[in-house]
């Protein structure tokens, strides 16, 4: 576990100090992300889903982009593509620190849109009640614009992470997923975190 969360840091670090774009620190995030998703073929809430693909979400990019993916048979490189559209059509690449652009891009990948939309609006009304934050369920440039204004870091990862095990216990399927999902919450509290202390208000 250390030795991954090192390569994460080294990796994120890279990309400022190399110069590389936003489509690199996209693949980082992406590839974390996607390292808490299983490769088999399984059933929730009726819907098919693979690598945290559900099947509503890949037919909805087969008719935009004119491909003919199935869930049975997606591919790694094909999730990994489906991700990056929705990262960018969520409009998370427009958040300026990569440690919060990935958790933020977790819960919207694992959650659905409007949960992670309806958990990030909580952590930040509660970080910044004075915004005056509407909690609509949609990821406006409003909120995004107070997103990229968080200068306490820590705060704000502990309060969005309060906010979504909050959410999480609310659903039915906690008994039966819970345990896991608390997990991988965690396990991103600590993580960005650590990125949070070892930030200098770079992009990293």
């Amino acid at each position: 576990m250390l030795e991954k969360f090192v390569i994460l840091i080294t990796l994120l670090y890279s990309t400022t100090i190399l110069g590389y774009d936003d489509t690199r620190i996209r693949e980082i995030i992406i590839s974390e992300v996607l390292s808490h998703e299983g490769d088999k073929l399984v059933r929730t809430q009726k819907e098919l889903s693979k690598y945290g693909i559900r099947n509503f979400l890949l037919l909805d990019y087969n008719k935009k982009f004119e491909k003919n993916y199935e869930i049975k048979t997606l591919t790694e490189e094909q999730a990994r593509e489906i991700a990056e559209h929705l990262l960018v059509d969520y409009r998370l690449d427009e958040i300026k620190h990569s440690y919060s652009q990935m958790m933020i891009f977790d819960i919207f990948f694992n959650g659905g849109y409007n949960a992670g939309a309806v958990v990030t609006q909580r952590a930040l009304k509660r970080y910044r009640p004075s915004e005056g934050i509407v909690v609509d369920g949609v990821l406006g440039s409003k909120t995004i614009a107070v997103i990229n204004s968080v200068q306490d870091h820590e705060k704000f990862i502990d309060l969005i992470t309060e906010e979504r095990i909050a959410y999480y216990k609310s659903l039915n399927s906690w008994e039966q997923y819970g345990k896991g999902w608390e997990k991988r919450i965690n396990a991103y509290r600590v993580k960005l975190k650590q990125m949070a202390m070892v930030d200098n208000g770079n992009r990293i």
